[in-house]
C-alpha cells in the first residue's frame, strides 16, 4: 500500500491518520504532525481544492469519493482533512453525516451544522 521509498515514519503516519478517520475521531495536531495533502493524494486519497470557505485543499478517504449535490448514491458519512494550499500542513478535519441518518449527535457539545447544498450535517474538528 505504501511505497518503500517513503519510509516507515511516513507509512505509520498515513496508517494512523486513516485509522483515526475511519473511526470518526478527530486527528490531533500531534497525530498528524508532518502529514501533507500531497502524501495522502499519493496514497490514494481524493484531494481537491476546497469547494467553500477559505482557500485550502480537501482530502477525502480513499475509495469513498466526496459529497456533492444530487449524488445518486450518497455515502452514510464522509471524513475529510483540510490542508493549507501554501504550506501543505493540516489545518483541521470535518466529519459529515447524511441528513437522513443524523440523530442529533453533538460536535464539541453543539449540534452539527446542516449543509443543505449537499444534504449532510457537518462537524469541524480542530
Amino acid at each position: 500500500m505504501f511505497a518503500k521509498t517513503r519510509g516507515t515514519t511516513t507509512a505509520a503516519l498515513l496508517a494512523l491518520a486513516a485509522a483515526v478517520l475511519l473511526a470518526g475521531v478527530a486527528v490531533s495536531d500531534a497525530d498528524a504532525r508532518g502529514l501533507t495533502w500531497q502524501q495522502l493524494q499519493d496514497s490514494g486519497w481524493t484531494c481537491v481544492p476546497a469547494p467553500v470557505g477559505p482557500p485550502g485543499v480537501a482530502c477525502f478517504t480513499p475509495g469513498q469519493g466526496r459529497p456533492f449535490p444530487g449524488n445518486p448514491d450518497p455515502a452514510p458519512s464522509y471524513n475529510v482533512l483540510f490542508f493549507s494550499p501554501a504550506s501543505g500542513e493540516l489545518l483541521y478535519g470535518v466529519h459529515f453525516i447524511r441528513a437522513d441518518l443524523y440523530q442529533g449527535q453533538l460536535c464539541r457539545r453543539e449540534p452539527y451544522f446542516y449543509a443543505p447544498l449537499i444534504g449532510y450535517y457537518e462537524c469541524i474538528r480542530d
